[in-house]
């Protein structure tokens, strides 16, 4: 695919050529989950309506009755909603439902530059996923179950021995097991409204938040300019290949990643709670939950102050543990394809997706590291909305299709991952070569 020229905009794309969405999405570099959902409804342009694929849909009558919740309807009004209705249902009849609430056909081009053919990768992998989904179900295990209250409980059962003890090597553990909790119920999230994905709260990051910064920009456009994983860590963490990256950008992780990992998420968390304050933001209830494990350790503590100090040791140690674990489960590589980079020239969802995504073979077909971890992450992008626990079962399935389209797949080490992190912050010069999913022995 023929790269597209970036523009100048705040310095982020002054040298460099995108080679995903046709121009910079509006309000780039976007840092919330309100900007970027601000800048697609003005890229998009089809308020008061949703787009899928070249139709219109006034789903207004349908928002309360969504099975999944009406929070993913009511966030994106006024969006192109394609990528999220072909990667979160199956079968005909979401497509026929619809259709009860079809406008009109629009000729607009859309922004997104990833195709659905009936014949594609993606679909025939939908396809062939469903009669087996339809056998096991899309929702958790009773392991799965198992484990997220088990990790919530541990958490919960450290935090009260180490106010008692006033231990901090139990807070660190306490904090271990929440960064294993919130990863754990980062699969619930993605799910339909369900209360475990109110575990995540407990960390100070927000579910409702997650809901649209990770599972719809992030999944949906992964290692693109649209994915706020991507643009709310710049200019500290560069993952695109920008020929002006400066030294610090370049090499600096090596010194400030540790540091840095638990400033970003405090001030995330301050910055939400000064908007609500000022009323930008509205106060949701699970927001309070943090604070309510700290008010439930000041009342065992022999003070506030020694409450405090443990309850940020625990926070510290959890920020630091689910930034390493996020930033080298599955993304960055220089053999993986970041904005900048040659795009295939069969822009299928799907095949994008692998192209941006690696499986660690440390973790796959353990249960427990795949909900701590991040694992069987390219199961887990092509099929958001399933449970951790059914997608090993889909391997066969996956790898069938895989080489009926002769794209080759195989895992990589955790290792290569970790220092791939690396070497792509250190790259400035974006891949030529076509990627076609060429797995190196990373």
């Amino acid at each position: 695919m023929a790269p597209r020229e970036g523009d100048s905009r705040n310095g982020v794309y002054s040298s460099i050529k995108l080679t995903a969405f046709t121009k910079l999405p509006t309000n780039y570099p976007h840092k919330s989950f309100e900007q970027w959902l601000r800048g697609k409804r003005t890229d998009d342009g089809v308020a008061p309506y949703w787009r899928v694929h070249n139709k219109l849909y006034d789903l207004t009558n349908f928002v309360d009755r969504h099975p999944g919740g009406k929070m993913w309807l009511q966030v994106t009004k006024g969006t192109d909603i394609t990528e999220a209705f072909e990667a979160s249902h199956f079968g005909e009849g979401p497509e026929k439902l619809l259709q009860k609430y079809y406008v009109k056909d629009i000729t607009t081009p859309r922004n997104s530059p990833y195709t659905f053919h009936k014949n594609g990768f993606y679909k025939t992998f939908k396809r062939r996923v469903e009669p087996i989904l339809r056998k096991t179900g899309k929702g958790p295990s009773w392991k799965s179950l198992v484990i997220q209250d088990g990790l919530a409980l541990s958490f919960l059962l450290l935090t009260f021995a180490s106010t008692v003890l006033s231990s901090y090597t139990l807070a660190v553990l306490a904090g271990m097991f929440l960064s294993f909790t919130i990863s754990c119920a980062h699969n619930y999230f993605h799910q339909r409204d369900n209360w475990r994905m109110y575990y995540f709260d407990l960390s100070g990051f927000s579910s409702h938040e997650w809901r649209v910064t990770h599972a719809l920009s992030h999944h949906l456009y992964t290692n693109t300019a649209n994915d706020i994983e991507i643009s709310a860590l710049d200019p500290v963490w560069v993952f695109l290949p920008k020929p002006d990256k400066n030294l610090i950008q370049r090499y600096g992780s090596y010194i400030y990643d540790l540091p840095m990992a638990p400033v970003i998420a405090f001030v995330a968390h301050l910055t939400r709670i000064f908007e609500v304050c000022i009323g930008i933001t509205p106060l949701r209830p699970e927001y309070l939950l943090p604070y309510s494990v700290l008010f439930l350790m000041a009342t065992i503590s022999p003070s506030f102050w020694q409450a405090f100090k443990l309850f940020m040791t625990i926070h510290a140690t959890t920020n630091c543990v689910f930034v390493a674990i996020g930033m080298t489960a599955a993304h960055h590589h220089p053999d993986i394809f970041h904005d900048g980079d040659r795009m295939r020239d069969d822009p299928d969802w799907g095949l994008c997706q692998l192209d941006a995504v690696r499986d660690r073979v440390e973790v796959t077909g353990n249960l427990l590291l795949v909900l701590t971890s991040f694992g069987e992450h390219t199961l887990h992008h092509l099929l958001p909305t399933v449970d951790h626990s059914k997608l090993y079962s889909l391997y066969p399935v996956f790898l069938e299709t895989c080489k009926e389209f002769n794209i080759p797949f195989s895992f990589v080490r955790w290792q290569s991952l970790v220092t791939g992190k690396y070497l792509q912050m250190s790259k400035n010069i974006p891949n030529t070569n076509y990627p076609g999913y060429k797995h190196k022995a990373l």
